[in-house]
């Protein structure tokens, strides 16, 4: 309610004190309802930030690898073997393979290893049935290499088909008696034998359940909620101790390889003992998977005393050896007290 001065000069000295006090409170009304509008305008305007969830920056990832081994038990050789040695029956197995000095076999055999060891190393553990995480980060790197991987591994496996007869044609002669050629497929049942197949999948943040259950049954699905928040837990837990163990083993060596001071006391190293902590420092930073900003300042150092440093600068200066060795000292002493 307003008055105007005429209408207050109608009250008596206490009524218009009590007018007087209503004006100010209700300016002090409409001051804070000034005050609450403007601010949910600014509310309104300004940006909604969300911090991404481990979910939406990370992806599980399964690598299976197949490849036919062509070994095979003879049972006519170990039971000759055991006759020979007075032995019973299962005391010893002769195992042969069916084509020894094939080198292009033993070639898909090692490059099948390579592409596992490069999926190991650009990967974190994530489930007991052997998959690993990797943050999206990191992903295209990843699969623009894998992909050229899986590319030379079928291109050798082709080459080995296409000389497959001819190996087995070989096989007689370098197997003399123990050559069986009931024992070799044919070439089509062995090319699908080998395969590498990478299977991607998201990474369930347990908030993304969804269960539709009665009311009294949701006890039990609490639970289970419960129980998988604490194997996630669990499981980063352990990806991130990996990290940390994986940067103990590349710096421990390190600094074990540059502590030398002249030539009578001279280490040898590899120029691969300077990339292998490198490559540690990119997954540090493409694998946090915790945000861990101790790490981040961890892979800082490492990059600032590493980066533009050659093996042969390492092995030329005793000061520079010197000099590196003390950061990557510093570093390790900085890891957390894990079971290394």
């Amino acid at each position: 309610m307003e008055y105007n001065t005429c209408d207050k000069q109608l009250f008596t000295p206490a009524e218009q004190a009590a007018i007087a006090e209503h004006e100010a409170t209700h300016a002090r009304y409409q001051a804070k309802q000034q005050y609450m509008e403007n601010n949910m305008n600014n509310a309104i305007a300004a940006p909604q930030v969300e911090v991404p969830t481990l979910a939406a920056r990370t992806l599980a990832i399964d690598l299976n690898i197949s490849v036919w081994t062509a070994r095979k038990k003879d049972k006519r050789a170990s039971a000759k073997v055991n006759s020979d040695n007075n032995a019973i029956s299962d005391a010893a197995t002769v195992d042969k393979n069916l084509l020894a000095g094939c080198d292009l076999l033993t070639e898909i055999k090692t490059l099948a290893g390579k592409i596992r060891s490069e999926h190991y190393a650009c990967t974190l553990p994530w489930t007991d049935n052997g998959t690993r995480i990797i943050m999206t980060a990191g992903y295209p790197d990843y699969v623009t290499n894998m992909t050229g991987l899986q590319d030379d591994f079928n291109c050798l496996v082709d080459e080995f088909i296409d000389q497959y007869d001819f190996e087995v044609i070989s096989a007689r002669a370098r197997l003399g008696d123990m050559f069986d050629e009931a024992e070799y497929p044919p070439s089509w049942k062995v090319r699908n034998k080998f395969d590498v197949k990478l299977v991607c999948s998201p990474v369930a943040d347990m908030h993304d359940w969804r269960l539709d259950v009665d009311q009294d049954v949701q006890t039990c699905f609490d639970e289970a909620m419960s129980t998988y928040g604490n194997a996630m837990e669990q499981r980063i837990n352990g990806a991130m101790t990996d990290i940390h163990q994986r940067l103990h083993k590349v710096l421990s060596n390190m600094s074990e390889r540059l502590d030398y001071v002249g030539d009578n006391d001279k280490k040898t190293f590899r120029n691969t003992l300077l990339d292998n902590v490198l490559d540690i420092v990119d997954l540090m930073r493409k694998c946090n998977l915790t945000d861990d900003t101790q790490l981040t300042a961890q892979a800082d150092t490492l990059e600032r005393a590493l980066r533009g440093v050659s093996p042969e600068a390492l092995r030329d200066s005793s000061q520079l050896r010197a000099e590196t060795k003390r950061t990557v000292d510093e570093v390790i002493a900085s890891l957390p007290s894990i079971d290394l």
